[in-house]
């Protein structure tokens, strides 16, 4: 039953990729109030960034307000996608819809084209530990996530971006994290994607006491970060330049957003002589660092 003081918002269909999840994310203004019901019954699908994202706006509304934000009418295609996902076992939001046991997926051979959503600790022992964990579980499933990709040094470049990218969370961002990666088909295209995102301090903060750096917006620094050596910790870092170095030898895209800021790189793109790099600035805030990796195939 609705209570007086409960806003209920019905979200759109803005979970199918990274781009489309702004619209999300530019209703951060409605989130400024207690007692939040999201209605989810126009969502038929949430990819996984958008669904680490979502994940982190529920984390963030819960540290800010002291309570959850309700879930409802979710659709049971998308219920049992999340079950399988791991998503409810996060604790963030409140679920009083409880999905059948019989409607479960099966964690089948074939459903292990995924990695559940993994917390990434902002401890270093911790997370280290979390990380060879999740690396080891990634190489057992390699041949299915990358079924369409498969070769052993394209499994070694993926080891190497999750690697790089979690590092990035305990040593930069001075907060927790999710990883996430799933493969699925949108049309005819097989996509591939990896996503490592945390609600910390941002790209932008972490550069501040770097006083020899100069960039005028969040996207640029995000660009100097994918293609020059820079680290907010050390004289020089190869982190993010590694990432963008694999990802354009498997011709693939990157998205990453941080602030009110992001770049989309699409080394796809790179050799037909089209743009690849797109900024945007001026967005909806949302703290943290979010990264996306794809790989697509027809």
């Amino acid at each position: 039953m609705k209570t007086a003081d409960e806003k209920i918002l019905v979200l759109p269909d803005r979970f199918r990729d990274p781009f489309l999840f702004e619209g999300i994310i530019s209703m951060g203004g409605e989130f400024q109030r207690t007692g939040i019901t999201f209605d989810l019954s126009r969502v038929g699908f949430m990819e996984p960034y958008s669904m680490v994202s979502f994940l982190l706006l529920g984390r963030n509304y819960l540290r800010e307000s002291g309570e959850k934000i309700k879930l409802v009418n979710i659709p049971v295609k998308l219920h049992q996608y999340l079950a399988r996902m791991d998503f409810f076992e996060k604790d963030i939001f409140e679920v009083p819809e409880i999905l059948n046991e019989k409607l479960f997926l099966k964690r089948t051979a074939e459903s292990r084209r995924l990695i559940e959503i993994k917390e990434i600790p902002n401890k270093e022992k911790k997370s280290i530990k979390v990380i060879a964990s999740v690396i080891a579980l990634f190489r057992k499933r390699a041949s299915l996530i990358l079924k369409y990709w498969m070769s052993e040094s394209v499994v070694d470049y993926f080891v190497t971006v999750i690697s790089e990218l979690c590092q990035n969370i305990f040593e930069h961002s001075l907060d927790s994290g999710y990883l996430a990666i799933q493969t699925y088909n949108t049309g005819r295209e097989n996509i591939a994607r990896l996503v490592i995102s945390d609600s910390g301090i941002g790209i932008r903060k972490s550069f501040e006491n770097k006083e020899n750096m100069s960039f005028e917006t969040t996207s640029e620094l995000m660009e100097m970060a994918l293609t020059m050596p820079i680290s907010s910790k050390r004289p020089y870092g190869y982190g993010l330049c590694q990432v963008s170095t694999i990802v354009e030898r498997l011709k693939g895209g990157i998205y990453m957003r941080s602030g009110d800021a992001s770049l989309t790189v699409l080394y796809n793109k790179k050799e037909r002589g089209a743009s690849y790099i797109f900024h945007k600035n001026g967005l909806e805030y949302f703290s943290g660092t979010q990264i996306s990796i794809t790989l697509s195939s027809k």
